[in-house]
């Protein structure tokens, strides 16, 4: 429960605070009160991860101490009785800790004086072996919980790794010292044999010198381990456990890492000195790094962390997709000597471990995707959002957050800079960067060394597709290339932004076409086993990419009985295109079905790093940041695939992947060559792409959106209301609209409101979905509608059947 209180914002309980304000790791959108029993007293701070009872039958629950209390206030009879008159009439579903906070069932009449304490469930257990969350990050989780419209509990469990809120067992050293006895009482306790004895001596002098790690010290003295551990019972030594800190990856190969320091051409020169008074301060200041691909933005981003290590403090640098984590490892760490990694791909361990290795200061520079702007460190002196553009950043579950965007807000609390670099930035970086004081923009327009931009053919697939028979995925031109480039020796990227073999299994003769049976959505062939693609031991099952729902692909139409044709292009599909006109050529595949870890992603680019293969084919991943100076050749199959989409930031997404992918050619010695493969050569998003010409494209596209205000003229909030029941989610759908409408009535400015409307993916997993969009030129207003809602506990009356996005990214 919530009273008037005292909070102490930080620091430990004091003599005083005997209540705590704990936000449990569940969908309840508010604080709870708990008292701090004698037994706990001074193990309770801010930031504490607690054990709480919840409910009626006082179900343990997870949960973290976000304010201490020194006083609450008693609650009115009238107050008491207000509540109790509620929970007769609540449905049974909803008499829950949700709707009531922490208080019990109460007496219609007031009880009885009593301590306000006796009113309050104790806190069961203070997790002292689990990392607090720190005082910034809290602050940051109530912004995320306050913009993105997420119970704060849940954004605070979102923001701890499960691996550290689970105590998931350290990586830990043993080392041994000298015990405080004398020589002469070690001795006496010491066999008396001369090799042993020699062996013992030899130990001392070693730890003589400081601590020694057990195993070396048995290697170096002659010493058992077990004869170690004796020593130590007998009081001769002194062995204790200690967390060891992450080992710096040994990679060696071509693929990972750069040879140094480059001089700087004048273009980076100039964006250092745009970076200096932000990092002499430092000060907060976003500066939106807009380099070609290919134009040393990364050792721009080196040379400014190098700043800021150098002054004692640390730096966070950002990435948006896993497969680019090690070539940006292997490059931090040529020049860094501690350098953290933290994504999902780690094991718990590695995990837990890389958190403690931030949280208590070992690391100078952390590198990881996008909860990485989580990271515990102190004394951050910059954050840096590499690809910035990229949608990845943006989360898909609750909280909904946007990496990018809370990188500035945390740079922004903490007063340092954030750099935002991208050959794509998002339009609206563009715009801020055009139209907000604190944005200032920095262009990287060539290549270093004088390295051309690559050449791009372009080819009209519909044309190829007059000139011989048959489905083919490779069009000629970019066969005979392919071809030539390898025998020179030289690599090639493909990418399909498409896993599987073929998306769309119909009949021959009649209509019928195989449907997820849970989703509106066309199943999806694959090839699964361990032969190669198309072999005869290959077995084919068709999946659901949204639900992954799975079965074994028919063999006949179920309705006449007629043949199928599978349809549309995978990456599976064109790998066995490729092995069937190439049988030569050494690839391998890079989606999401064939790497399975961050070990697969890290072998597969140390293969190619050092040449063992001619070629990489996958999906988006290998599109961005990836730097290999054998690459002569890119293909882009189907680039037109992403504009099928109903979704208003297609060509933007069209336009920014065609750039990125085509920039990991030529990066070495001789221009290199994109051919991008496409049905609608005309389209403008694909016409501005293959001139790299960024400025047109976004002369074009700006237009379109502040002609439907769509951003970055305007905000946006994507509400999805589901139920198993068609008319009830449409009941549910006109119920949320009408509650919007009159709430918004009060808002001091335009709120539009669009829909209710079947969302495009209209039914998800047994689930049918309605979408509203509110729309207005202003975040402000938005959030004050909003927060109102919250308040009227909108929340509870749709719970588990309303998704709130805010500054949505994905429209389906």
């Amino acid at each position: 429960m919530d009273g008037d209180a005292n909070r102490t914002a930080t620091g430990p309980l004091t003599a005083v605070a005997r209540y705590a304000a704990v936000a449990v790791d569940q969908a309840i959108d508010r604080e709870l009160t708990y008292c701090i029993g004698p037994a706990l007293a001074g193990q309770v701070s801010v930031g504490s991860r607690v054990e709480v009872p919840l409910g009626r039958g006082n179900k343990s629950a997870s949960g973290t101490v976000v304010a201490l209390l020194q006083e609450v206030a008693p609650v009115a009879a009238a107050a008491r009785n207000t509540r109790q008159a509620a929970l007769s009439a609540a449905p049974a579903a909803a008499t829950d800790e949700s709707l009531f906070g922490n208080l019990d069932d109460e007496p219609l009449m007031p009880a009885p004086a009593e301590p306000v304490a006796a009113r309050f469930k104790p806190i069961t257990q203070v997790l002292t072996e689990v990392l607090p969350v720190t005082a910034d990050l809290i602050e940051l989780a109530r912004w995320i919980s306050h913009y993105y419209c997420c119970p704060l509990g849940l954004v605070l469990s979102g923001i701890v790794p499960a691996a550290v809120k689970k105590n998931i067992r350290l990586p830990s050293r043993m080392l041994v010292s000298l015990s405080p006895l004398s020589t002469a009482e070690s001795l006496s306790k010491v066999r008396t044999g001369k090799k042993y004895r020699d062996a013992f001596a030899q130990a001392c002098n070693l730890l003589a010198q400081g601590e020694l790690e057990e195993m070396r010290l048995a290697e170096l003295s002659g010493l058992s381990r077990l004869v170690i551990r004796r020593l130590a019972a007998k009081g001769v030594l002194v062995r204790r456990k200690k967390v060891a800190w992450p080992e710096p990856p040994g990679n060696a190969s071509p693929s990972f890492g750069d040879a140094g320091a480059l001089p700087l051409t004048a273009e980076q020169t100039a964006a250092m000195a745009a970076l200096e008074p932000l990092l002499a301060g430092p000060k907060f200041g976003v500066q939106v790094l807009h380099g070609v691909t290919g134009s040393g933005k990364t050792e721009v981003y080196i040379r400014a962390i190098e700043k800021v290590v150098a002054a004692g403090r640390r730096a966070i640098v950002l990435v948006p997709e896993i497969a680019l984590t090690p070539q940006t490892v292997g490059r931090f760490t040529r020049r860094f000597a501690r350098v953290a990694v933290l994504h999902s791909g780690l094991k718990g361990s590695q995990r837990h471990q890389q958190w403690h290795a931030v949280a208590g200061g070992w690391a100078q520079v952390v590198v990881g995707v996008r909860s990485a702007v989580f990271a515990p460190a102190a004394d951050i002196g910059l954050i840096v959002v590499d690809e910035e553009h990229d949608h990845s950043y943006k989360q898909d579950s609750a909280p909904r957050y946007h990496g990018r965007d809370v990188a500035i807000r945390r740079a922004q609390q903490l007063n340092v800079p954030v750099i935002l670099g991208s050959a794509t930035p998002s339009l609206e970086t563009w715009h801020n960067a055009h139209h907000n004081p604190h944005y200032r923009l920095t262009a990287l327009s060539t290549r270093p060394l004088g390295l051309q931009m690559p050449k791009v053919i372009t080819v009209d697939m519909k044309m190829e597709r007059l000139k011989r028979r048959g489905l083919h995925v490779l069009s000629t031109v970019l066969e005979a290339h392919i071809q030539r480039v390898v025998e020179a020796r030289k690599q090639v990227i493909l990418m399909l932004n498409r896993r599987g073999y073929a998306h769309y299994v119909a009949c021959a003769r009649c209509p019928w076409i195989l449907m997820c049976p849970h989703c509106d959505a066309t199943m999806v062939v694959h090839q699964v086993g361990d032969a190669p693609i198309d072999s005869p031991r290959q077995r084919s099952v068709v999946q659901c990419h949204y639900c992954l729902t799975s079965q074994v692909l028919p063999t006949a139409c179920p309705d006449c009985r007629s043949g199928i044709v599978q349809l549309g292009q995978g990456t599976q599909r064109a790998e066995a295109e490729l092995l069937r006109k190439f049988p030569k050529l050494r690839l391998a595949r890079m989606d999401s079905d064939a790497m399975r870890s961050a070990k697969d992603y890290q072998e597969v680019l140390d293969r190619f790093g050092s040449g063992q293969l001619d070629m990489l084919i996958g999906t988006q991943m290998i599109a961005k940041g990836l730097d290999f100076p054998n690459v002569e050749l890119v293909g882009v199959l189907n680039a037109d695939l992403a504009m099928t989409s109903p979704d208003f930031r297609a060509a933007e997404r069209t336009f920014a992947l065609i750039c990125q992918v085509a920039g990991r050619s030529g990066r070495a010695g001789k221009q290199g060559l994109v051919v991008v493969q496409t049905m609608q050569p005309e389209e403008p998003a694909i016409v501005h792409a293959c001139r790299h010409d960024y400025n047109g494209f976004v002369a074009d596209e700006l237009p379109h959106r502040q002609r439907f205000d769509y951003p970055p003229f305007g905000r946006l909030i994507r509400l999805v209301v589901s139920h198993k029941n068609d008319a009830k989610a449409k009941e549910l759908a006109a119920e949320l609209a009408a509650r919007v409408e009159t709430a918004a009535s009060g808002v001091d400015a335009v709120v539009r409101l669009l829909g209710p409307q079947a969302a495009p993916m209209a039914r998800l997993n047994e689930v049918f979905r309605q979408e509203l969009l509110l729309m207005c030129p202003m975040a402000a207003p938005l959030q004050k509608l909003w927060q109102r809602l919250r308040q009227q506990g909108l929340f509870r009356q749709f719970a588990g059947s309303l998704v709130v996005d805010v500054d949505p990214i994905y429209m389906m």
